[in-house]
């Protein structure tokens, strides 16, 4: 890290968590040594990986010795974060990606039909594929995204239905949820609903999200639609005026868990 600033880093500066996950990491850990203005220094700490799949976050700034905490960003004021991502275990498998597949939806908004990918600046709404992203704290995400900006209007909305999929109980639909880099106005809700054959759409799930620094990452169960085909439908709202409304889903897809084997009797 680099000292920006116009005051030295003292030794009995310490690292601390604001948030997120410890990740076994050595919480108020002093700095190995002074850190001059426009000097900088190399940070070592050992974290652990949880045993359970998932990707883990913990925010961390810095603690002067009279108490005051400051971060990255000109105004000093956002933390960096640790990310650990333990992968998901052999026993499932992804079988279907809606980031890989996002064009094969039929994308509306409340202004009519919308082009994938389309344009970044059309007040009827507009998403744009990413082949990597960033977080809402900077931190860079080298896996598959769509970014979805609602129609511009109040509670506008963007929506997507999907092709159908034949679910089997044990399905989850994973994805990491977050606003655009930057888009400090963002504020928006997530959802996940369904279709069936019959062309009735079902409320299944939703979260609200807004640019605080912070991304989410969700684990939604399906077993519930065992057996059924079903269109997703995934869907940005805007929580008031759409303006500076830039959602994105981070390599959103469903998982499957394999099928138990029967040993075999040996004679």
């Amino acid at each position: 890290m680099k000292n920006v600033g116009t005051c030295t880093w003292k030794t009995n500066y310490r690292l601390i968590l604001v948030s997120g996950d410890l990740l076994g990491g050595q919480n108020l850990m002093p700095l190995p040594k002074a850190v001059a203005p426009g000097e900088s220094i190399d940070l070592e700490m050992k974290f652990k990986a949880p045993s359970l799949p998932g990707i883990y976050r913990g925010y961390w700034q810095i603690r002067t010795d009279k108490g005051e905490i400051f971060g990255t960003t000109v105004n000093a004021n956002r933390p960096f974060s640790v990310v650990i991502n333990v992968e998901t275990p052999q026993t499932q498998e992804m079988v279907y990606s809606f980031a890989r597949n996002v064009c094969s939806a039929q994308w509306s908004s409340g202004a009519g039909n919308i082009r994938c990918p389309s344009g970044g600046t059309n007040a009827n709404g507009f998403l744009l594929r990413l082949p990597a992203t960033r977080q809402e704290d900077g931190s860079a995400l080298f896996q598959r995204s769509f970014l979805l900006a609602p129609q511009d209007v109040f509670n506008g909305y963007i929506s997507g239905v999907y092709p159908s999929i034949k679910e089997e109980r044990g399905d989850h639909l994973q994805a990491i949820l977050q606003c655009e880099y930057r888009a400090t106005a963002c504020k928006v809700m997530f959802r996940v609903d369904y279709q069936l054959a019959n062309g009735t759409v079902h409320e299944f799930w939703e979260t609200n999200e807004q640019y605080d620094g912070k991304s989410s990452n969700v684990d939604i169960d399906l077993s519930s639609l065992a057996g059924q085909e079903v269109h997703f439908v995934l869907t940005v709202l805007s929580v008031g005026q759409a303006s500076g409304d830039r959602a994105v889903w981070v390599e959103p897809h469903v998982v499957r868990s394999a099928p138990l084997l029967t040993p075999t009797a040996t004679p």
